[in-house]
């Protein structure tokens, strides 16, 4: 066997290590002697040697040694000693090596040089994807637009490009009339265009229709407990602020797949939401245990740190999380709070921006933003950024009662405050931040019956310990010292370490107004040594829109 055939052998057997130990001599003698490499081996031994670094993560030598081969491969087509060895790389493939180095070293003007130097008719389907990929990393969404679709054009079936030009603006219909001549060849693919209808109304922000095409994906077809499926149900609902069936989706997805990473890092913030800690916990650490090289292990150990208050922690792992993937909003959401949380307002403006300019439609951006200026005592900016906020999301409850939010806080606009939210109830009767906003608004203004009224109709969807707490508290001020005392004792029930029920109680106790022992079942010792009463959200005088809440 020839020097070369070994390297061959070595490469063939991905024996790296030794090619890249072998290549480094070998080609140091042939620089002094023609007789071990010819020309044609010489250039496929660079891209030996070149592939072997590359796999050892050495990316910064891999790409100057496949620049190398590139040299001498221009050489071999001036001279036509090509044809002495017609097996050899080709040139494209050696490029599209380079591109990925680029990638990895995370320079990727770079990347798009080198694959843009491919002629638009040597371009591959995998260096049109690649090339679509990091356009859309990089803002150019007319050249992403136009490459992912000559993938669609050529495999029809290239799901993600479908999903990716959807969310770059392309209707379902056109993508529709590439995929179906194909699947209706196909058996048992019936289920494609529900699945195309689906992804249209998630890219257009039509929640409530792509919510229902994924549950019928779910429930009337062979993707009964798919887990691609339910992802992208618990986004589209996480999307919409359903807070509670995108986790539900969420939990679900990862209970059949422990080893999904796709959009576990909002399923890591809805359990942050819900002050999770202990699943939270678990999933972060068993996360970590699956691969360090994704954002999404990082976002879930950043939460954990959010809620055990380790900001500092939070903000090392969410920086660590957008290194990976610098369009990831979440990883920039993420340390946008945990900035707030430290006080340093305008860093925090700065990644709340960013998450904006990535996706212009993420209501926890604007709020963090509108949060931002508020913390900075910055009104009017505050009240310009919510306005935004109803225009570019239109009005939703969510939208609204972040406006409404902003405008409670200056005396003067009070009575528009009240409008917003009751505007947002009519959206959503239940939504619980306006229903509590405003009733906080009611109780200020000696409004009483309004705001029992309101918090009661509340807890007929949902029993909360916060939700009782502020309704005894109302009940309180009302002089319904009795029925306030029942509502804290629920609240105790639900939550024994809600320092603030306990504290309603124990004021209400001295008007005399306890007659039994109604009491006596809750463990006053589990309730005095609470370490949590900060943690808290809502009281019978504050608003239940939480200043710390990084969901």
């Amino acid at each position: 066997m020839s020097v070369f055939e070994e390297i061959k052998l070595l490469h063939d057997q991905e024996l790296h290590s030794s090619v890249i130990s072998l290549c480094s001599l070998v080609l140091s003698v042939s620089e002094r002697s023609t007789d071990i490499l010819s020309a044609g081996a010489k250039y496929q031994t660079l891209v030996y040697y070149g592939e072997a670094l590359y796999e050892e993560r050495n990316y910064c030598k891999a790409e100057t040694i496949f620049r190398q081969a590139l040299q001498l491969y221009k050489v071999m087509v001036k001279t036509k000693t090509k044809a002495q060895k017609p097996d050899v790389t080709p040139e494209v493939d050696v490029k599209f090596k380079i591109h990925q180095c680029h990638v990895h070293l995370k320079q990727l003007s770079l990347a798009i040089s080198m694959l843009e130097s491919i002629t638009a008719k040597q371009r591959t389907l995998k260096v049109n994807m690649a090339l679509a990929k990091l356009y859309q990393q990089t803002g150019a969404e007319r050249p992403a637009t136009t490459c992912f679709k000559e993938v669609l054009r050529e495999c029809p079936l290239a799901l993600d490009a479908a999903v990716q030009l959807m969310m770059l603006g392309i209707r379902g219909t056109e993508i529709a009339s590439l995929i179906n001549p194909v699947i209706s060849n196909l058996a048992s693919m019936e289920w494609v265009s529900l699945w195309i209808r689906a992804h249209a109304h998630l890219a257009s922000k039509e929640y409530a229709l792509a919510a229902t095409a994924f549950n019928q994906l779910d429930s009337k077809t062979h993707l009964r407990d798919n887990v691609d499926v339910l992802c992208s149900l618990g986004e589209t609902f996480y999307a919409s602020g359903n807070y509670k069936s995108a986790l539900l989706s969420l939990q679900r997805a990862h209970g059949l797949d422990p080893l999904l990473l796709k959009n576990m890092d909002i399923l890591a913030a809805l359990l942050a939401r819900e002050k999770n800690v202990k699943e939270l916990e678990s999933l972060a650490n068993h996360m970590m245990s699956l691969t360090e090289l994704a954002p999404e292990p990082w976002i879930a150990m950043a939460q954990y740190c959010v809620v055990t208050k380790k900001i500092t922690k939070a903000v090392y792992f969410s920086q660590k999380a957008y290194t990976l993937d610098n369009r990831s909003t979440e990883a920039l959401l993420l340390k946008g709070w945990a900035l707030l949380e430290l006080k340093k307002v305008n860093e925090s403006i700065m990644h709340f921006r960013a998450a904006l300019r990535i996706n212009a439609f993420k209501f926890e951006a604007h709020k963090g933003l509108v949060e931002c200026y508020v913390a900075n005592h910055r009104s009017r900016e505050a009240i310009s950024a919510a306005s935004a906020t109803c225009k570019q999301l239109g009005q939703t409850a969510r939208a609204l009662t972040l406006y409404g939010w902003v405008l409670a806080k200056d005396p003067l606009t009070i009575d528009k405050a009240k409008s917003c939210l009751e505007k947002a109830l009519k959206h959503d009767q239940y939504y619980r931040e306006a229903a509590c906003l405003l009733a906080d608004l009611y109780a200020g203004e000696s409004q009483l019956d309004k705001a029992i009224a309101l918090i009661r109709k509340q807890l007929t969807f949902e029993s909360t310990s916060s939700l009782h707490q502020m309704l005894g508290g109302y009940l309180s001020r009302n002089n319904d010292h009795q029925d306030a005392l029942d509502q804290y004792h629920m609240a105790l029930r639900l939550e024994p370490t809600n320092g603030k029920a306990l504290e309603g109680m124990q004021k209400a106790e001295k008007h005399g107004e306890l007659g039994d022992g109604s009491f006596a079942e809750v463990d006053m010792d589990d309730v005095a040594g609470s370490d949590n009463d900060a943690d808290l959200e809502g009281s019978e005088g504050d608003p239940m829109w939480s200043d710390t809440d990084f969901a």
